[in-house]
């Protein structure tokens, strides 16, 4: 389980990384938000495999999201494109391992798009993380956010901390 949190720390950094040469020299400006993500809809569940004996690999899943922050620039629809490694393992967590993908939030303001990865460890608990570009009316911002759920169930609210650079 190491191996996979050091793999996903190792993207995320990669993904801010080369996102930040997007960032204006002029915007040193940092915001910070809090808030909160719920499952809305499974929209697609992807190309679904079992590889080997308790594994389960699902490819371009897409689900939508609401998101509700302290700043209204990140709140709105969240839909999300899903990719797991899953390992089966007994319930009430069910499956454990790592997941990526995109996302675009989008509000009337404008859009976030960009990439995720995550874990969902052996308690269940999911830790991902988000970096993104912004689109329309935030066209030269970069997002980086992290979402914790703690319980197995994923139609649990979510808790969501990050920053707008």
């Amino acid at each position: 389980m190491k191996t996979n949190v050091r793999t996903l720390m190792i993207a995320l950094l990669a993904l801010t990384f080369l996102l930040a040469g997007t960032i204006p020299a002029s915007a040193h400006n940092k915001s910070a938000f809090s808030g909160t993500e719920v499952w809305v809809e499974d929209i697609s569940p992807g190309v679904e495999t079992y590889p080997a004996e308790g594994l389960y690999h699902t490819r371009g899943a897409v689900s939508r999201f609401m998101m509700t922050t302290s700043d209204p620039r990140v709140g709105g629809e969240d839909l999300v494109t899903i990719n797991w490694n899953f390992k089966l393992v007994d319930p009430p967590v069910y499956v454990t391992g790592p997941m990526w993908g995109t996302f675009r939030i989008s509000n009337a303001g404008g859009a976030w798009e960009g990439s995720w990865v995550g874990v969902r460890n052996q308690q269940g608990a999911s830790y991902i993380y988000y970096v993104g570009k912004g689109t329309g009316g935030y066209k030269g911002l970069v997002l980086t956010l992290s979402i914790v759920r703690i319980d197995p169930d994923p139609t649990t609210m979510e808790t969501i901390k990050g920053i707008i650079h």
